[in-house]
């Protein structure tokens, strides 16, 4: 159960991510750990099913830093790419 700590701007944030057994799927978890605290946002990414979409749950979007949330989305592309995933980019042809 990897846990990491981001400070930003004097705030601690706590990135959690961990297997959820019943869920079948990763779970990815921030949390402000300083002052108020509280979930600020959560991510199941589906291990067995690769038809089942994520599940996002964000709960305080507004209070979540840039920084914070590249992190955030790096950790759930890891969990995805760890699940079997892949990405493609498809490119568009310019405009004429």
């Amino acid at each position: 159960m990897p846990t990491e700590y981001l400070d930003h701007g004097g705030t601690v944030y706590e990135l959690l991510s961990f297997y959820a057994l019943p869920d079948d799927a990763w779970s990815i978890e921030l949390t402000d750990m300083s002052g108020d605290g509280g979930p600020l946002a959560h991510v199941l990414v589906p291990d067995e099913d690769m038809d089942r979409p994520c599940e996002v749950l964000a709960l305080d979007s507004s209070r979540i830093p840039t920084e914070v949330l590249r992190r955030l989305l790096v950790e759930v592309a890891e969990s995805a790419r760890h699940a079997g995933a892949t990405f493609v980019r498809a490119q568009q042809a310019p405009p004429a």
